[in-house]
């Protein structure tokens, strides 16, 4: 009797457990899931590599001056516009106007002596072209008497004698001839003496370059700005870092004077780790905001890369840097130079995608998959992925554009053929 009704309370127990069973399968067929669902579209895709940088002028140089003395005056201060060649300041050092001055003088008596050498010259020429002339008159003479005496000798009207005197005569005439055409050969090689015009042109060129590295000294004296800009800083008086300089203060050669500044609107330059730079290209996108100028972005875009690589800024890190300069789209007046950046390189920027979001992708032993949406039904399916982003990804093939699929699995993981509600959903942020 025991027995029996131990037999019956398992069987009771077995059919409540069906039934429990039973009803939650049939409840859980009916259970609708609340969904954030999206449109599978086309769209822009990118992958943003993030670097920190310092907002700048595109070319900022220090104008030194190149000679040492006492500064006479300062035409410009800080803040300061200036056009190129616009003067800065000029330098006070007698010694280097003292030396332009006799340079001066003495080219100009070096350029006179060359006039005199051509005109000595030229009597020179004159002299020993006349030597010539006459020499070889004396030789024409000389043969004329040589061949009448031969006749008279043939005729026996003279004596032997007289033809071999004559015959001598002819001799030192042409030795004398040939001297005076060697010394006008000579006279031009040589220049016709000590004062020849070569000398006296080697003695001018001379001067001359003298003469132009003591005036170009003396233009040293006066800085000017070798382009339009800016000035960001004048120079401190070396024992008082305070005291800006003033006339009558001492200044070396090389000595820093100022600070300027290229206009034309602002760069963006930033230490790119040297892991990274591989992906990075001129001409890319780039995406600029920072903590300064809050809620706005300026387009840029790379615009100069580093041939090298430098150490990095961060004295506890080993990894080097390759300094990427962005070149801006505009230049809104709140940028100053010197600000901080957050600077976005789009090292992958693609116009036309097929993407999903990240949240909507799920993967089931490595392999990726999302719930298409069809008739209120979520079903699983098998997807190619490509390039992923923070946010998106792109695919290759699963889907087309027009599906709906959910955009971010719930709380509770979907299964296959699932009921679903979608919920509304927020309005894309647009692309950069």
């Amino acid at each position: 009797m025991k027995r029996t009704r131990n037999i019956i309370i398992v069987v009771v127990a077995l059919v409540a457990i069906v039934a429990v069973a039973l009803f939650a399968s049939r409840g859980h067929k009916h259970t609708v899931v609340a969904v954030k669902t999206a449109k599978v579209s086309y769209g822009s895709f990118s992958v943003k590599l993030p670097e920190n940088g310092v907002v700048q002028r595109p070319t900022t140089i220090t104008v030194p001056t190149l000679v040492a003395g006492n500064i006479s005056r300062i035409y410009v201060k800080a803040g300061q516009h200036v056009s190129a060649g616009e003067l800065l300041a000029t330098i006070d050092n007698p010694t280097l106007d003292y030396n332009a001055a006799g340079s001066q003088a003495d080219y100009q008596d070096s350029v006179a002596n060359v006039s005199t050498a051509r005109v000595e010259e030229q009597n020179q020429r004159v002299q020993y072209q006349a030597a010539v002339d006459t020499q070889h008159a004396a030789l024409r003479e000389a043969q004329r008497v040589y061949d009448a005496d031969v006749a008279l000798y043939k005729q026996k009207a003279i004596a032997r004698t007289q033809v071999d005197a004559d015959k001598t005569k002819l001799d030192q005439a042409q030795v004398a001839y040939n001297q005076a055409v060697e010394q006008l050969k000579l006279g031009a090689v040589s220049g016709y003496g000590m004062n020849s015009v070569q000398a006296a042109e080697a003695s001018a060129e001379k001067a001359r370059i003298l003469n132009q590295q003591n005036q170009q000294q003396v233009s040293f004296t006066r800085i000017v700005a070798p382009f339009g800009g800016v000035i960001q800083t004048v120079a401190t008086e070396t024992s008082d870092p305070l005291r800006s300089l003033q006339e009558g203060d001492a200044v070396t050669a090389g000595q820093s004077l100022f600070t300027i500044a290229s206009e034309g609107g602002y760069v963006v330059k930033a230490q790119v780790d040297e892991q990274d730079i591989i992906n990075v290209h001129v001409g890319q996108r780039a995406i600029i905001t920072g903590q300064d100028f809050p809620g706005k972005k300026i387009r840029g875009h790379v615009e100069r890369i580093a041939p090298v690589a430098t150490k990095s800024t961060d004295a506890s890190s080993t990894a080097k840097q390759v300094l990427t300069t962005i070149a801006l789209e505009s230049s809104p007046g709140y940028l100053r130079d010197g600000m901080s950046a957050d600077v976005d390189i789009l090292t992958t920027d693609i116009p036309h995608a097929l993407t999903v979001p990240n949240s909507a992708i799920v993967k089931e032993k490595g392999k990726p998959y999302v719930y298409v949406v069809k008739n209120g039904v979520a079903s699983k399916r098998a997807i190619t992925l490509g390039l992923a982003g923070d946010t998106k990804t792109i695919v290759k093939s699963g889907i087309v554009a027009g599906d709906e699929i959910v955009a971010a699995q719930p709380a509770t993981p979907l299964t296959d053929k699932v009921k679903v509600t979608p919920l509304p959903s927020a309005s894309p942020s647009p692309s950069p």
